[in-house]
């Protein structure tokens, strides 16, 4: 910001407790803005997240993604808090959702809403 840094809330995040699953960890639902990416590696890209302590779970969405078995079956993942990964503190920089999905479904096949017409050349599972 041109004035320094200034706080900026972001007030669509809600508490849907009727959303909880049981044995999940429980997630506040975002109703706010979110992007969409297509990635060629869901499995190393959602470790990287795991490592680096950001994984999120929109309940409001049917599908959600708790754990490795799940990003794969469902091809996707949601992470909010933006990071520096070289920032020992793990400060979040920007919080926005993004929905970061696999060029790839789980049989090897292009999944459904990617925008190539071809699987792109390193893309895996």
């Amino acid at each position: 910001h041109p004035n320094g840094k200034q706080d900026i809330r972001h007030d669509d995040m809600i508490d849907e407790p009727e959303h909880k699953q049981e044995d999940k960890p429980h997630y506040l639902s975002n109703y706010g803005p979110h992007i969409s990416m297509y990635i060629s590696d869901v499995r190393s890209t959602y470790q990287r997240i795991v490592d680096l302590g950001i994984t999120y779970v929109n309940p409001r969405f049917k599908r959600r993604a708790y754990d490795i078995d799940e990003v794969v079956n469902d091809c996707m993942f949601r992470v909010i808090d933006i990071v520096d990964p070289d920032d020992e503190g793990k400060e979040v920089i920007l919080r926005l959702e993004h929905e970061v999905r696999s060029v790839m479904k789980k049989d090897g096949s292009l999944y459904k809403s990617c925008p190539f017409v071809e699987i792109p050349e390193g893309c895996v599972i």
